[in-house]
């Protein structure tokens, strides 16, 4: 049996380009647990993860965080506390409808519907939604950010 999922928890990801980190800061009750994937690729494991932690995470994103550790997709290798600044829920976006459809920003309980363009600033929020696997390395080897990568 693999190790319950707890916050704080600090996520080994395995990519063709290397390791990557991601830390389990909230679980949602209708999203599951809502991973922060930080930038950078690691030979080692780092003696101190707060390292990891102290820069701006690459993107957020909902993850099946305990299915992936029970199949071994990536394993558990610490657990720190959620810095103070990533323990406020972030914001996300979605549109409704395709492109041209309404935008909407979601703190993870009341959502809002934007009535005008969205701003430079709130196209860094991630889109809400639960990504796969595949996904979630793709993104992190490709260097992903919400702001320039997502299709719209």
């Amino acid at each position: 049996m693999a190790k319950k999922v707890k916050l704080g928890d600090i996520l080994q990801v395995l990519t063709s380009q290397g390791v990557a980190y991601a830390q389990v800061t909230h679980k949602h009750p209708e999203f599951g647990f809502l991973i922060r994937i930080f930038p950078g690729f690691h030979n080692e494991k780092p003696k101190d993860f707060s390292v990891v932690l102290d820069g701006e995470p690459q993107f957020s994103a909902f993850f099946v965080v305990q299915s992936a550790v029970n199949q071994g997709l990536l394993s558990v290798v610490a657990n720190v506390p959620v810095p103070e600044r990533l323990q406020v829920f972030p914001t996300f976006r979605s549109r409704n409808g395709g492109p041209g459809g309404s935008i909407w920003l979601w703190n993870g309980s009341e959502a809002l519907r934007l009535e005008r363009e969205i701003s430079s600033e709130e196209l860094k929020h991630s889109t809400r939604g639960i990504i796969s696997a595949p996904l979630l390395v793709e993104r992190i080897e490709n260097n992903y950010r919400a702001e320039t990568h997502e299709v719209w």
